[in-house]
């Protein structure tokens, strides 16, 4: 393909291909690398283009290109003069965060042992590890409302000494 002919099918289609791409996107700075790579495609595959097919093919690829952006859009995005995205730092934050949560559980737990055995087994138990309360109350030998009671009594301190401040986010 001359270069005239690139430039002819560029200037006649340049907004078409755009505006597609923008309608998918709806970021000018992204229609605009989108634009780019459909024309770059075009210029290298020329050969695989059929003449009378260039304008159903360009429509095709921005729309295309720009969904396929679109989605990845979502899963990494780059940050200015960075290469680390903004998912891998999620990530680190969500492991971090979870990591904290975890070690104030183990700090709750650990005073709500030493503030009352019973309690520690209940919530252990039954709010942590799912056991059947009707269960736990048999081992423990004390009736069902009794634990009940004891476990409401136990989150209720646990709320009182760690407050929501303490442990969210």
């Amino acid at each position: 393909m001359k270069l005239s002919d690139f430039n002819d099918i560029y200037d006649r289609y340049y907004l078409m291909v755009m505006k597609t791409a923008f309608n998918v996107l709806q970021d000018y700075h992204y229609a605009q690398d989108i634009c780019q790579e459909v024309f770059t495609l075009l210029y290298l595959n020329h050969d695989a283009v059929q003449k009378p097919y260039i304008k159903s093919w360009l429509l095709v690829t921005a729309k295309y290109k720009a969904i396929d952006f679109q989605r990845k859009k979502y899963h990494k995005h780059e940050v200015c003069g960075d290469t680390v995205s903004t998912r891998f730092s999620l990530e680190f934050d969500d492991v971090e965060k979870e990591f904290l949560k975890k070690e104030f559980r183990k700090e709750a737990l650990a005073e709500l042992q030493k503030k009352d055995r019973q309690w520690y087994e209940i919530i252990v138990r039954v709010a942590a590890a799912g056991e059947n309360q009707q269960h736990v109350a048999d081992e423990m030998g004390i009736s069902l409302s009794n634990l009940r009671t004891k476990q409401h009594r136990a989150k209720l301190w646990l709320r009182r000494h760690f407050s929501q401040d303490d442990y969210s986010s």
